[in-house]
């Protein structure tokens, strides 16, 4: 019986030593399912649930701990999405107009179009915003086929671009909003008891 108490005694020591049993939900945590409440309820509301994917994991991504961080990432992602998206675009007309693109030329001129891409971010000193940019060209480049055209691979970049700024949009503003919202509560909650002093 001691043995058996032993043994519970220390699983339960390496349970606690693996997991934090006192983590409670915090705001952030509220704030991202709001965001992607948001998007799947617009995503709905216009019938478009091809958005989904894109705008919800941009939300889920530009949600961060602090105010400032939440800015910074939510306009990095927008402007990297936008380069991103007019590289896709190159990307998608070279697919479109080189030989033997889909035969596995696209194997050597997608990964050159990241190496230009994350070239370009450097240059402009926007490092925060490689990462999504790079994915928004795989995600508008990776697709093209033969019967593709060119304003089916313009429309769906803008349509990609468009998603992702929505997503990233929306986690800023749930992630902002609110503190704002509680601040100016405050002040005017404050106004009263500075008058009465005076």
């Amino acid at each position: 019986m001691k043995n058996l108490s032993e043994k519970l005694k220390n699983a339960t020591q390496v349970v606690d030593s693996h997991l934090d049993t006192h983590y409670r939900i915090g705001m952030r945590v509220v704030k991202t399912g709001a965001a992607v409440m948001v998007c799947l309820l617009i995503a709905l509301l216009t019938g478009d649930m091809d958005s989904i994917p894109i705008s919800a994991v941009s939300a889920i991504v530009t949600i961060r701990p602090t105010q400032g961080e939440t800015l910074h990432t939510g306009t990095f992602r927008v402007l990297g999405t936008i380069i991103g998206g007019i590289l896709g675009v190159l990307t998608a007309l070279i697919g479109l107009y080189v030989p033997y693109y889909d035969d596995g030329l696209f194997i050597v001129v997608i990964p050159l179009m990241l190496l230009l891409d994350l070239y370009i971010c450097n240059v402009l000193k926007m490092q925060d915003s490689c990462t999504i940019s790079c994915v928004v060209i795989v995600l508008v480049a990776a697709p093209i086929t033969p019967s593709a055209t060119i304003s089916g691979a313009m429309l769906y970049t803008i349509l990609r671009v468009r998603d992702t700024i929505f997503g990233a949009v929306i986690g800023t503003a749930l992630n902002i909003v609110p503190y704002r919202i509680a601040g100016l509560l405050k002040n005017k909650q404050d106004e009263p008891a500075q008058e009465d002093k005076q």
